[in-house]
């Protein structure tokens, strides 16, 4: 049972209410009274929303409520079912009504085995809708675990390919690909290291092949090593050759005189001259013939040959310096090592062709001077098959090169995929350890949704499908909807009304056809006994449960007050606790006597007797508060004289929070004075017919002003005005009672002094 509302805040009225000191606990019968506006329709609301744990449209609500069962607060549902009949219910019953109601499951004798098997189904059915709600939330955290293993290994993946990859590699990737591989093969640590820096690689710009050098030799053009062999067979020829001439003897034996006296023989004679420049005397002509037969035609020839020799050896030298090889830098890491090497090796040919070459030079400029002599000669020997090889080496190191820049997206997924595969191979047991677990859970799932046929264990949706059927068995709309129809005809002392079976639910009919605007004193009836009838539900444990009933006799004739009153009382007398509401006076000397006469057995314990209380606590704010019944209202139940007491006893303090429900009670009190000593059809007539014995006429008219103007005000209309009249008017009224009916106000203020 709920024992204490500790405290309720952001709910309306109760916007910070907590529990008063020594309040006594709520006990299994409880009476709360309260006028309009006093919180009773907000509170009644608020025991239905206990059963979520939170109310529509208050967000920010915070409660702490004390039971048997523990404490409850917001976000925790209380556990116990509570039914509440308010005027929400009746709202929200009234298209129903004049539509199709749902149906009541009403027990015969014969259907209680079927309602033990449902009764015992549910409880199978609940306790496996909660073995599959905590399943489902570990088969949720297992998948979160599994795939916190790919999240995981989707960043090493990524930060292994250095960023490199060309989409963002996630978790769902690396299951995709985890899936889609059949096998997983890891790398060693230089395997891995090589794959991911070339992830982090650029495209390459492509390369020419290296070409051998050509050059003609002989008018022909041909390779430059077959030139250079057959310049070198020729340098060895030319060595053997010699000129026939006298020579003299100064100029064999003075090579650079020769060579100067062979230059100025030719100057003088392309320019006739018989003078010698140097020393100006004319030549003798027996020095000419020697001269002449010492530089004869042969020898010029020969000399002609040496030079082209040593110009043709100059060419070859420029043609192989001329060769360049290309930076490693170049190419692709792994294969800059190879190109290397090979680039070294034809470096050192290169060098060693350079070098025969300059020895080629010496020997010809040797033959120069010994033209007159035919000698061997020592000139190398160059096959160029070396230099041809490294050239092709190299070359396939070019198109190896090439062939990567081409295919260099395809080289990038490849490395990547090894990568990948790597890694995935690291997480694979862990990734099959944890299927399994998956598995398992999902297992249990499938056997609590589908059950076990081999032990015959019927799963959720089994058990729903047989709970289903066994209500459907147990349901007897005609023999309800007669039951209904009964005790709405005796409630409402006629018989036009009808509740009709419809389909496996019921429709309100008056003489046979749709009821249509029902008053709403027939709509509080009929939702009033569909509320009451409802409690023997078998959806609702009554022994267990708790009901709430706010007003029933709203709208009702008093004739039907009796009516509610006693279906009422059978229909709660069973629960575990109930809370009944009113702020009729009529009703509450029922409630009151009916609380006070039921023995104390079937009370367990005491009833409770409370007030709601509603005061102003700013210009725009009203909070509520439970107390005690007043002792007026409790021991002589008399709503006149508890309202004479509360005005007697008002002292203004300044302020509308204490003025706030003084006009009401006011009019309440007028009103009910006059019902006793006037006529009329409405407030004005019976105050214009009250035989007032000369009580003064202007005072008349304030209290009738007051009483019209100022009872319910409204927080965007509170006259600043009421705190000043209240007080005045209060004395008006109590006044014109003691001039009018002096003896009953000498009763009634002895009756609240006691």
């Amino acid at each position: 049972m709920i024992q204490h509302f500790e405290k309720i805040e952001n709910l309306g009225v109760f916007a910070n209410y907590k529990k008063p000191h020594k309040m006594d606990p709520f006990q299994r019968f409880n009476l709360i009274y309260g006028m309009n506006g006093s919180g009773k329709t907000t509170l009644s609301r608020f025991f239905a929303d206990l059963n979520e744990g939170k109310a529509a449209g208050f967000p920010d609500l915070m409660y702490k409520i004390r039971t048997e069962d523990g404490d409850f607060v917001q976000g925790k549902p209380y556990t116990r079912k509570i039914r509440v009949f308010n005027a929400e219910y009746v709202e929200d019953n009234i298209g129903e009504i004049e539509g199709r109601l749902n149906p009541i499951f009403v027990l015969g004798a014969e259907n209680k085995s079927l309602a033990d098997t449902v009764k015992v189904d549910e409880k199978k059915l609940e306790a496996l809708e909660t073995k599959f709600s905590e399943k489902e939330t570990e088969f949720s955290k297992k998948e979160k675990s599994r795939g916190k293993i790919f999240t995981d290994v989707a960043k090493e993946i990524s930060k292994a390919a250095k960023g490199a990859t060309i989409r963002a590699y996630t978790k769902k990737n690396a299951e995709s690909a985890y899936d889609n591989t059949s096998v997983l093969t890891s790398l060693d640590l230089k395997e891995l290291a090589a794959a991911s820096s070339e992830m982090n690689q650029s495209a390459m710009d492509k390369h020419s092949e290296y070409q051998s050098p050509s050059i003609d030799f002989n008018g022909k053009d041909q390779s430059f090593f077959t030139a250079l062999q057959g310049h070198c067979d020729n340098v060895r020829k030319i060595t053997l050759k010699s000129a026939t001439s006298i020579a003299i003897e100064r100029l064999v034996t003075n090579p650079d005189i020769a060579r100067w006296v062979e230059q100025g023989l030719h100057i003088h004679a392309e320019n006739d001259g018989k003078t010698c420049e140097y020393c100006q005397q004319e030549i003798p002509e027996t020095r000419k013939k020697e001269l002449a037969a010492h530089f004869n035609d042969s020898d010029n020839l020969l000399k002609k040959e040496i030079e082209d020799a040593i110009a043709y050896t100059e060419r070859l030298g420029n043609t192989i310096e001329a060769v360049r090889s290309l930076d490693s830098k170049l190419f692709y890491p792994e294969l800059q090592p190879e190109h290397t090497k090979h680039i070294e090796i034809l470096a050192k040919q290169q060098s060693t062709v350079i070098a025969g070459l300059q020895e080629l030079t010496k020997t010809l400029q040797n033959k120069l001077t010994r033209r007159t002599e035919s000698y061997e000669s020592m000139a190398p020997s160059f096959t160029g098959d070396l230099w041809n090889e490294t050239i092709s080496k190299l070359n396939n190191v070019i198109q190896r090169h090439n062939s990567e820049t081409n295919n260099f997206e395809t080289r990038k997924e490849n490395n990547f995929k090894k990568i990948e595969t790597h890694f995935l191979s690291i997480i694979d047991q862990a990734v099959k350890d944890a299927d399994v677990e998956i598995a398992s859970v999902n297992a249990e799932l499938m056997e609590c949704k589908n059950g076990d046929p081999k032990i015959e264990k019927l799963g959720i949706d089994a058990l729903k499908n047989s709970i289903r059927d066994n209500r459907a068995k147990i349901a007897n709309s005609h023999q309800a909807a007669t039951e209904l129809s009964e005790k709405l005809a005796s409630f409402l002392g006629r018989g036009d009304l009808k509740f009709e079976p419809e389909g496996d639910g019921y429709r309100i009919a008056r003489f046979g056809r749709a009821a249509k605007r029902l008053s709403e004193g027939e709509k509080t009836a009929i939702t009033f006994l569909y509320f009451v009838v409802g409690l023997a539900d078998q959806d609702f444990d009554l022994a267990e449960g708790i009901v709430v009933i706010d007003d029933p006799i709203s709208s009702l004739d008093s004739n039907s007050v009796y009516q509610a009153f006693a279906y009422l009382k059978n229909a709660v007398k069973d629960a575990k606790q109930v809370f009944l509401f009113t702020h009729n006076f009529d009703f509450l000397k029922l409630l009151l006597n009916w609380f006070q006469n039921i023995p104390k057995p079937a009370q367990n314990g005491k009833s409770t007797y409370w007030m709601l209380h509603c005061a102003m606590t700013g210009a725009t704010s009203r909070e509520a508060e439970i107390k005690p019944l007043d002792k007026v209202l409790l021991q002589h139940k008399n709503e006149f004289a508890y309202l004479i007491k509360e005005l007697a006893a008002y002292k203004s303090d300044g302020e509308i929070a204490t003025a706030y429900p003084i006009p009401n009670m006011i009019r309440k009190v007028l009103e009910a004075f006059l019902e006793q000593h006037s006529t009329g059809g409405n407030l004005y007539k019976k105050l214009e017919n009250l035989n007032t014995n000369g009580f003064e006429p202007s005072k008349k008219t304030a209290l009738l002003k007051f009483a019209n103007n100022m009872s319910h005000p409204t927080f965007s209309g509170i006259d600043p005005a009421l705190v000043a009249e209240t007080k005045n008017n209060i004395a008006n009224l109590l006044e014109l009672i003691e001039h009018v009916a002096p003896i009953h106000y000498k009763a009634t203020t002895e009756t609240i002094s006691t």
